[in-house]
């Protein structure tokens, strides 16, 4: 096996221990001192040795925790942490998660994970969170290289793409339908936000008495909540959404030298990068994105994925990105998947 340049440090283990540990002796010192002697009388020597011992923490995570590393091999991959380094053929990698965390509706993070397939038949499942959203796509992709490995064997060749495969997209009847709910979701939310104003105004008119406008104001405050909600939570993103379909190409044509996108070819040897949201992720909206070598940029969206299969996406899109990843393994040309 011989070693790439790819080597991705997928943790940092040592920074986070080492940093609990200092706080947590510093503390824990801290707390021991004030218990067996006058801490205020005795601060500076107190503060010196709590101090001393969260340095010595730091120092021993420091020394003794061991960081994950991934170096991309020819045909595997090795999982190294200190000293000990495990060897993988690519078949052993059992996928990537990605998750958005809320609370309350509010974003407060992602978090990302890799999982690795043992020979004893155990799932290991490494955080990675340390990684760029960049290098874990980047680091997903080159795992993933054997996805394809049987059907390359078979039939990944340029006979495959000599006749052309074309994907006939239904871009009218998508953009229509992300209108349509983009439209639906602002005349909701507006209609919230007439109820509360209209309800606001009258609560300072009429003057209520407080039996009778505990449950008024109650639905007024509801209105008013409900509005704000779908505005961040469905007209934004139906509107970015429908923003960004409408130059959404009518068709995708993959053949053996070149990639035709509505009534714009580009050859094989022109394009550098062809980056794709994978088919069954929720949490992102389905864009390709195409970089040629001039550094020109190509960015379309497929809608958003739609267990009820409207009209809103592409139905064909898994078979899209399938076939982009196949003509991109025999064409050379690096591909990627965005994971958010």
């Amino acid at each position: 096996m011989r070693k790439s340049d790819k080597k991705f440090r997928v943790s940092k283990n040592k920074l986070m221990t080492s940093v609990l540990a200092f706080f947590g002796g510093f503390i824990a010192t801290g707390l021991i001192e004030n218990s067996v002697t006058d801490f205020d009388e005795n601060l500076v020597p107190c503060m010196i040795i709590a101090v001393s011992v969260g340095v010595l923490g730091a120092a021993l995570c420091i020394a003794f925790v061991k960081e994950f590393y991934m170096q991309i091999l020819d045909d595997g991959f090795e999982l190294v942490k200190g000293k000990k380094v495990t060897k993988y053929d690519f078949t052993a990698f059992a996928g990537s998660n990605v998750t958005r965390h809320y609370m309350n509706g509010i974003y407060t993070g992602t978090s990302r994970e890799i999982k690795i397939q043992e020979a004893s038949g155990k799932t290991l499942k490494i955080n990675a969170n340390n990684l760029s959203k960049g290098s874990f796509a980047e680091l997903v992709t080159y795992l993933g290289q054997a996805r394809f490995t049987e059907s390359h064997d078979i039939e990944a060749s340029a006979e495959y793409f000599k006749n052309g495969i074309e994907f006939r997209i239904p871009n009218d009847e998508m953009i229509k339908a992300n209108k349509s709910k983009y439209i639906c979701w602002l005349v909701f939310t507006i209609s919230l936000f007439v109820v509360f104003i209209g309800m606001l105004v009258y609560f300072l008119i009429a003057h209520l008495d407080s039996a009778g406008s505990a449950g008024y104001f109650t639905i007024m405050i509801l209105a008013g909540l409900g509005g704000l909600m779908t505005v961040f939570m469905e007209v934004i993103p139906a509107g970015i959404l429908y923003h960004k379909m409408k130059n959404l190409p009518d068709r995708i044509l993959l053949d053996e030298y070149t990639l035709t996108i509505g009534n714009q070819a580009l050859s094989n040897g022109n394009v550098l990068n062809i980056m794709v949201v994978p088919a069954n992720y929720d949490i992102l909206t389905r864009d390709v994105i195409i970089v040629t070598k001039d550094n020109t940029k190509y960015k379309f969206n497929f809608g958003k994925r739609d267990l009820k299969k409207t009209k809103a996406t592409y139905a064909g899109y898994d078979k899209l990105c399938s076939a982009l990843e196949l003509w991109c393994i025999i064409n050379h040309i690096n591909f990627m998947q965005i994971l958010g």
